[in-house]
């Protein structure tokens, strides 16, 4: 079964070193998609105030970087080099749009590739989602049982409590004791 790289020829390949980024979250779009040949990557998404979060790991044969080629946005994360090194082709706008119009079957696999991102993207959302009503659930029965535990009588009534507190209790128990 062919892959996309067996339809892109017209790359020039780079050598990143382990920590480095290929691209950071938030940078401008540089009109280029990338292809790792050799290394381990991981895309990653900033979190304000944390440790940045890994979304998913990469491996030789897998692309990344088409959703800011195709619309000009700035990129949504962040590439790093988990390897010792990575060996990353770049395919630039110029190139692939020759490839839009040239080849079909490059669409097709693009295609075929980011609605499978789009589906475990779905998938990952909704298991959040459950997650979280999960945890909304347990919280809504942790109120419910601390609201009843502060509603019911603590063993005293409050006739009890105010003749314990009355000024003629405490004068009889002064004379008593």
């Amino acid at each position: 079964m062919a892959t996309i790289l067996d339809f892109v020829h017209s790359v020039f390949t780079k050598v990143y070193e382990k920590d480095s980024f290929i691209f950071k979250e938030g940078q401008e779009s540089d009109g280029n998609m990338y292809f790792l040949f050799q290394g381990q990557l991981r895309v990653c998404k900033n979190r304000p105030e944390e440790k940045d979060r890994t979304v998913k790991e990469l491996f030789p044969g897998e692309f990344f970087g088409e959703i800011a080629l195709i619309s000009g946005r700035p990129r949504s994360m962040s590439v790093q080099v988990l390897s010792p090194s990575a060996k990353v082709g770049v395919l630039n706008k110029g190139v692939f749009e020759k490839l839009e119009r040239t080849s079909p079957q490059f669409l097709l696999m693009l295609l075929k590739n980011t609605f499978e991102k789009l589906n475990r993207a779905e998938s990952k959302l909704e298991s959040i989602y459950s997650e979280l009503h999960r945890k909304e659930e347990e919280e809504k029965g942790t109120r419910t049982e601390s609201e009843e535990k502060s509603s019911e009588p603590t063993g005293s009534s409050s006739t009890e409590m105010e003749a314990q507190s009355s000024p003629e209790t405490a004068a009889a128990e002064t004379t008593q004791g």
